[in-house]
C-alpha cells in the first residue's frame, strides 16, 4: 500500500472513532436515567413549572418537576416581558414511570 492509502485509512479510522465518542461521557451506559429535578415516586411529587416568562398559552413552556427542585427552574428577569392573553387548557403534572411530566388538558376540561 502506499502512503496515502495509508494516510486517508488512518484519518477515516481516526474520524470514526471521534464520532463513536462523541456525546459519552463516563458513566453512560446507554440507558437513560431521571434527573434528579424529575425523578418522581407519585403525582404528589410533581409541579408544573411555566419556564418562560409568558405561560404557556401565550408563548411560554410549561414542564413539570420534582416539587423540592422547582425554584430553580422559574424564569427570572420578566419584569419587563409582554405576552399575549390567550387560553388554553391547563397544565397538569403527573408522574409516570418515576419521572415527573407535563400534559396539556383539552380547553374547557
Amino acid at each position: 500500500m502506499n502512503r496515502r492509502v495509508l494516510g486517508m485509512l488512518g484519518l477515516s479510522l481516526w474520524a470514526l472513532a471521534a464520532l463513536a465518542c462523541a456525546g459519552a461521557s463516563p458513566g453512560d451506559v446507554g440507558s437513560a436515567q431521571p434527573q434528579p429535578d424529575t425523578t418522581c415516586q407519585s403525582d404528589d411529587d410533581c409541579v408544573i413549572v411555566e419556564t418562560g416568562c409568558c405561560d404557556h398559552c401565550n408563548g411560554g413552556k410549561a414542564e413539570a418537576f420534582n416539587k423540592a427542585h422547582a425554584d430553580a427552574h422559574r424564569p427570572r428577569d420578566c419584569q419587563n416581558h409582554g405576552c399575549t392573553r390567550l387560553g388554553c387548557g391547563d397544565a397538569v403534572a403527573a408522574c409516570v414511570d418515576n419521572t415527573c411530566q407535563a400534559k396539556i388538558l383539552p380547553l374547557g376540561s
